[in-house]
């Protein structure tokens, strides 16, 4: 069996029956089974190679090939329908899911809302575009938390900040910004926010729109109760909610500790969760205006929880860029 014919079979694996006679036809057509795939799915690509092992000595290659499926995001089997789960081996080959974030040619500039980390984390997200107060030149920074871009204290002035993150395939080489500043987490009293600027190695490398949401317009301020917001993240992209605490205190996991936060705010979704894991870093802003208003860090359970962006933009001397 070719490898087309492999591939034609997974997706009779993976679709609808309807689909699935598609891919049957398209293995005696010769036609692409990538176009079987519907636009917008999780799947992303499909080829047929090395298989890639992860361990404790590092990265192995198995000696056979392997059904090679390319995703967004690999998401829990809990969140996947049975019709949507890449089985273990199709036709006795074994298959390899592969997750490459937002699939995009390599080549910039890019719009904020895109996958971003410091090379010790796995991804977050490339919340938005500031710039010094007063400065008219043309040097920018890059806005997201401080566990996406400084690696919870741990990171270096200076260090090379990837995009996208490591885990959808980021490298250093080049990277788009470089650390600059970061608020430092305090494990022992009260935190108000999570964030940091890296400097971007060249200023036209992020464009200052959001991805499907636009310029920022207006000054950024404070959030209100019952406020409509919306935000576009690495993980769960576009989505809407609602501002539902103003005021909250609580204590997120990090790694194996806890850490103490106060008057942040909570953001309950709107038709399904507002956000998710390397979700950290996005910009929330108003849903109608488009202004400024949080930076989002943490979230489980179905709730988000973000900072007011007021006292962030105060602690880096900067103010958000909302068009070129």
């Amino acid at each position: 069996m070719t490898a087309r014919q492999f591939k034609a079979e997974l997706f009779m694996k993976m679709f609808t029956q309807t689909e699935g006679a598609k891919a049957r036809g398209a293995s005696r057509l010769k036609v692409s089974p990538l176009s079987l795939i519907p636009r917008h799915n999780n799947v992303v690509g499909v080829g047929f190679g090395a298989k890639i092992s992860y361990g404790a000595s590092g990265a192995v290659i198995d000696s056979e090939p392997a059904i090679r499926v390319y995703v967004k995001t690999k998401l829990p089997l809990s969140e996947l329908p049975a019709v949507n789960r890449i089985p273990p081996r199709i036709n006795g080959k074994p298959t390899d899911v592969i997750a490459v974030g937002d699939l995009s040619l390599f080549s910039r500039p890019t719009s904020c809302g895109v996958s971003i980390g410091h090379p010790a984390i796995t991804a977050g997200t490339l919340g938005c575009l500031v710039k010094r107060l007063g400065d008219n030149s043309d040097e920018a920074f890059i806005l997201s938390c401080n566990h996406v871009l400084a690696d919870c204290n741990n990171a270096d002035l200076g260090d090379p900040i990837l995009e996208p993150g490591p885990e959808d395939g980021g490298t250093a080489y080049p990277p788009i910004a470089e650390l600059t500043d970061f608020e430092p987490l305090d494990f022992i009293d009260v935190n108000i926010m999570d964030a940091a600027i890296a400097r971007l190695q060249n200023s036209g490398d992020v464009t200052p729109d959001i991805r499907d949401i636009g310029h920022i317009e207006g000054p950024a301020g404070p959030a209100s109760l019952y406020q409509s917001v919306r935000k576009y993240g690495r993980t769960t992209r576009h989505t809407m909610g609602v501002v539902t605490d103003i005021a909250a205190d609580l204590r997120p996991r990090v790694g194996t500790a806890t850490i103490d936060f106060e008057n942040q705010l909570e953001i309950s979704g709107v038709n399904g969760a507002f956000s998710d894991f390397g979700d950290s870093g996005s910009l929330v802003v108003d849903a109608v205006s488009k202004s400024a208003v949080a930076l989002l860090f943490a979230g489980g359970g179905g709730t988000t929880f973000a900072a007011p962006i007021d006292p962030v933009l105060h602690r880096f001397g900067v103010e958000v860029i909302s068009k070129p």
